[in-house]
């Protein structure tokens, strides 16, 4: 009969390798620690194929009718504008973009699911056009730093940089403006020597009016453009740095200190606002659908409606000027 001791030594000794009990005891315990691992992995697959991929996504049906689509973790940046009209401009109140377009551009994002964030930043971010340089794309919307710049239109010289989604508004027209009463007897059918003022970043530059039929002198050499942010524009109106201003005539609308003296002119734009983006964005592929689906709704109109009432502290155009279907 072994004592306590005897058994000690022998577990020792088989331990040592002085027999074979100890080498088989290692193996068989490799051997149970594997099979539990592959158990366990086993486990966790079956598991993952019953909850997992094999499963439809959960779509969340969202906006005015149901529009199918997943919501992603992506933050899409907007760039809103920041101009001073009822399109787009800074609240001082909540000091956030407000206006027509950004009351287009939350609709769109709810319907559409989408994670979107409205921000405010330079016009020459989107698009950058200087006086006597070739108009091209705006670094901020070139390196990503926002996904797409709203209100913008469309023409060929954009399209050589960047896509459009659909417009969200009509396209208005051109215009030329001087002070009150046109003192300086400004002939806009004939501005050879005139010097005339652009707002910076717009659409309606340079190159837009010299495409201009029945204008005279209407390709302006270098020395007779003065590029402006809009105010600074209108200064130097006044202070008779420039002759005239060339824009969109809504901005001219309700301002006392301007006159618009020109026939509609339709000579700068390829349709009206849309949202501007590289390339290789996938923005346009889920903005079209869910913005089809506002234009064709009740709430398209209510958001035209209401640019008198809670922007109508803001210059611009009326909404019948603008609204699709208005």
């Amino acid at each position: 009969m072994q004592t306590a001791s005897s058994e000690k030594e022998l577990y020792i000794k088989d331990n040592s390798g002085s027999t074979g009990n100890g080498k088989l005891y290692l193996v068989l315990s490799v051997a149970a620690v594997c099979f539990g691992f592959v158990a366990f992995v086993i486990a966790i697959v079956s598991l993952s194929k019953q909850t997992g991929s094999s499963a439809s996504p959960s779509v969340v049906n969202v906006g005015l009718t149901s529009a199918d689509y997943d919501k992603d973790d992506k933050v899409w940046m907007l760039h809103g504008g920041h101009a001073g009209i009822n399109q787009f401009y800074v609240s001082e109140k909540t000091g956030k973009v407000e206006g027509f377009s950004p009351d287009i551009m939350n609709a769109v994002c709810r319907i559409a699911n989408k994670n979107c964030k409205i921000v405010a930043d330079a016009w020459t971010n989107c698009w950058n056009n200087e006086a006597g340089e070739t108009a091209r794309g705006g670094y901020g919307l070139m390196a990503g730093w926002v996904d797409t710049c709203g209100g913008y239109r469309s023409n060929a010289e954009r399209r050589r940089t960047f896509a459009f989604s659909d417009q969200y508004t009509k396209s208005p027209h051109q215009a030329f403006a001087t002070l009150p009463g046109n003192p300086r007897e400004f002939d806009w059918q004939n501005i050879t020597g005139k010097t005339i003022g652009f707002f910076d970043g717009h659409i309606m530059d340079e190159y837009c009016l010299a495409k201009a039929d029945g204008i005279v002198g209407a390709a302006l050499p270098t020395e007779n453009i003065r590029h402006c942010v809009i105010e600074q524009c209108f200064d130097w109106l006044k202070a008779e740095t420039v002759d005239a201003l060339f824009a969109d005539a809504f901005w001219f609308r309700g301002r006392t200190d301007v006159e618009e003296i020109t026939d509609k002119l339709q000579t700068c734009t390829v349709g009206g606002n849309a949202m501007m983006t590289r390339y290789d964005s996938k923005l346009i592929d889920w903005w079209n659908p869910a913005q089809a689906k506002l234009l064709a709704s009740k709430e398209y109109h209510e958001i035209c409606n209401d640019v008198k009432v809670t922007h109508g502290h803001q210059p611009g155009y009326d909404p019948e000027d603008f609204c699709i279907g208005l």
